[in-house]
């Protein structure tokens, strides 16, 4: 237990943390206008494999993390069209949209280097400028969210967008510049984690990290300081899972690494059971229509 509580220990919990607290950020902001973005995971491969290309063509991260959050933009625009233009079911086609990241991502990426080869390094940053974006990022999604009629409309639009139609906002573009919004921030999620702790990208590189974003949501009840606090649960579970595995032979290294995963459910049941879900998530709008 002593090895556990160290420095190196909390280090690791942030550095684990970091990626997984921007990708809820961003779909704090969608979801509250009433968009499911299930594709966040497959957003984040994207940004991920954008973020390693720029960083390892020009040699600048930061480059790297521009690329991630364009990329991610793009994929948003796209499940916008999707989701609120055509009102495609919003689970069936993020699913698919992360399914299809998945290969594409994979095979992208090993075309741009030789198989068989170890994975090529890029520059890496230090945690402290990621931290300090993930502050700066949660203090601006606070602030627009509970302080401007920006983020009042963003919330009507999610709770009773008939309401915000008659008032004369139009819902589809709120609901479309939030799905862009939330998703630019779930590239450069994916951004980050390349950029920062790996420094290489890898096949599924996040992990099921955009899946936990999603439920973290959910259980902070969409409040974007509660998904920071619950990203940082999740990295202390996974940086003491990594410790534990070499702690105990008996047990099988696959229980410590689901570890984290199976903490972020049971908080998730817990919460659900109190949920404030937005009224009309996932529900497509239609002027006019009852």
């Amino acid at each position: 237990m002593d090895t556990l509580l160290t420095f190196a220990t909390l280090a690791a919990a942030i550095r684990l943390a970091v990626p997984v607290a921007m990708a809820a950020l961003g779909e704090v902001i969608t979801e509250k206008a009433g968009v499911l973005n299930l594709g966040l995971e497959g957003t984040m491969l994207c940004g991920a494999l954008a973020g390693y290309l720029a960083t390892r063509s020009s040699g600048s991260p930061w480059l790297g993390l521009a690329a991630g959050l364009a990329v991610g933009a793009g994929c948003g625009a796209l499940l916008a069209v999707l989701m609120v233009a055509v009102r495609a079911n919003q689970i069936v086609t993020g699913l698919a949209f992360t399914l299809l990241a998945s290969s594409a991502t994979t095979y992208l990426y090993e075309r741009s280097y030789t198989l068989g080869q170890s994975p090529p390094r890029i520059e890496r940053l230090g945690m402290p400028p990621l931290v300090a974006l993930v502050i700066a990022v949660l203090a601006a999604v606070w602030f627009l969210l509970n302080r401007t009629t920006a983020g009042l409309v963003i919330t009507a639009t999610g709770e009773a967008p008939e309401a915000a139609d008659a008032l004369g906002y139009r819902v589809a573009r709120i609901r479309t510049a939030a799905t862009v919004a939330g998703s630019a921030l779930g590239g450069l999620a994916g951004a980050m984690l390349v950029c920062g702790p790996l420094g290489l990208f890898i096949q599924n590189v996040t992990a099921g990290r955009g899946w936990v974003a999603l439920a973290l949501v959910v259980f902070a009840r969409w409040r974007p300081e509660l998904c920071v606090l619950g990203a940082l649960l999740f990295g202390v579970c996974d940086a003491a899972q990594l410790r534990l595995q070499g702690t105990a032979a008996a047990v099988p290294y696959e229980a410590f690494l689901a570890l984290p995963y199976l903490v972020t459910l049971a908080a998730l049941m817990l919460r659900a059971r109190d949920s404030r879900t937005p009224q009309a998530l996932a529900v497509p709008y239609v002027r006019g229509a009852r």
